[in-house]
């Protein structure tokens, strides 16, 4: 009987032969903290509560999040290679039913303990990504779930490109300058009932167009197709409308200063792109006549022991005939955002920072989506504004320098903040006090 098993296990053994063995990739985020208001009661984090921290996220997170992600080579010879990844994630906000979510991609709004509550309001832990790559020296091929090339500003905690989720594509095909890639991501993006609308979004991008001395480009292009049965069409009111999201994201890096500029522009479904918030790469609005454009510059810059990270955002969103003006998800008319982040290294551990942002929004004077350049209506153009001061201890000097343990004291207000939170819970007063430790690290 033994016998039998010997070939069995020869050919076994020369296939794993061919496997290389390596160390697992282990890389990480997390963020913690506790936090006071000076009145009493609750603490109000995130921004205006819905679109990321418009106005700086330094002593503005009121929650723990993690994300452990792990990837593996399983296979390398003779220049091919075959890897798998995964990414687990965890948050609470740190309250039960009814508080403020944080923003964040993918994440759900659910109330603690509930049955569907999801990383954030229960606690507990989801899965973010599986997906896997054959890597040759020209191409590489993959599919699973996945972030798909984000592009992030961590001042704000946002996103301006995301094409997070289930998809396939082929990436790195080097054409002399740069690099072409290509992917079909699949979005939920709608439901009535039990009855979903599901569409595509066709990524295609060349990134690392090289410049010279002026840095270099990435541009990518997405077309969205909501694929639409009649039933539903019919039954559940769902558009079948396409959209198409253009970005050109310029990156400079000369000595220690580095620098984006962003330009996007979308329209029907990508139209959302104009708000602050949006990832800008999901079909879930309905309509047509919609254009979005958003202008985005952000950098840091380290000379010695002072460091200084930025971002100024201006977005503006216009309504054909067929759409009302008003300033529900997409919204009409314009905002803007600036937030600088300054810091001063004592030493080779400890820091000073403070964290300033202002945000308005400025809604169509005419109230149809039409609007003025610098108009202002004191009724109908709510602000938001905060300032942090902490003292940090990090090891090391420069903007990216993590872990921080920090200690702060914010202080928040604005219409924005008023209308979000509830004057009530505020004692009716627009702005709060608030102070609290926390940690954050990256590895």
């Amino acid at each position: 009987m033994k016998a039998k098993w010997l070939p069995l296990a020869a050919g076994i053994a020369l296939a794993a032969g061919s496997v290389t063995a390596s160390a697992v990739d282990f890389h990480g985020y997390f963020r913690s903290g506790i936090q006071a208001s000076a009145r009493g009661g609750d603490v109000f984090c995130g921004g205006d509560g819905t679109a990321g921290h418009k106005v700086g996220r330094l002593g503005d997170e009121c929650d723990t999040y993690s994300e452990i992600a792990l990837g593996q080579e399983l296979y390398n010879k003779a220049g091919r290679q075959f890897n798998i990844y995964t990414r687990m994630s965890y948050g609470t906000v740190q309250a039960g039913n009814g508080h403020d979510t944080q923003w964040n991609d993918w994440q759900a709004a659910g109330g603690s303990g509930s049955d569907n509550a999801d990383g954030w309001a229960g606690g507990r832990i989801a899965m973010r990504e599986f997906w896997g790559n054959y890597v040759t020296d020209s191409y590489t091929l993959w599919a699973g779930k996945r972030f798909y090339q984000r592009k992030d500003i961590h001042i704000w905690d946002i996103y301006t490109l995301s094409t997070a989720g289930y998809g396939t594509g082929i990436e790195n095909i080097d054409v002399g300058v740069g690099n072409l890639n290509f992917a079909i991501m699949k979005n939920t993006s709608a439901n009535n009932g039990d009855s979903y609308r599901n569409s595509y979004n066709l990524d295609l991008r060349w990134n690392g167009i090289g410049l010279g001395s002026f840095g270099s480009i990435d541009v990518a292009m997405l077309y969205g197709i909501p694929l639409v049965s009649k039933y539903q069409k019919k039954n559940d009111g769902f558009s079948k409308d396409s959209g198409v999201l253009l970005t050109i994201d310029h990156a400079l890096s000369v000595d220690s200063l580095m620098n984006h500029f962003i330009v996007q522009w979308g329209n029907n479904g990508f139209a959302d792109v104009g708000a602050f918030g949006s990832n800008g790469t999901s079909i879930y609005t309905s309509g047509r006549d919609i254009n979005g454009v958003r202008l985005v510059d952000w950098g840091t810059y380290d000379i010695s022991d002072f460091t200084i990270g930025y971002g100024l955002f201006w977005g503006y969103i216009g309504y054909g005939s067929n759409a009302s003006g008003s300033w529900s998800r997409p919204n009409s008319g314009w905002e803007y955002s600036i937030t600088v982040r300054p810091s001063y290294k004592w030493t080779e551990y400890t820091r000073t920072t403070m964290e300033m942002g202002y945000s308005q929004r400025k809604n169509g004077t005419n109230g149809d989506g039409t609007w003025t350049l610098w108009a202002k209506d004191l009724n109908d153009d709510p602000d938001i504004y905060k300032i942090t001061l902490a003292q940090e201890v990090t090891p090391g000097k420069g903007f990216w320098q993590r872990p921080a343990i920090r200690f702060y004291a914010s202080y928040q207000g604005g219409d924005q903040f008023e209308n979000k939170v509830g004057a009530q819970k505020l004692g009716r007063h627009n702005f709060q006090w608030s102070f609290g430790s926390q940690i954050e690290a990256w590895w």
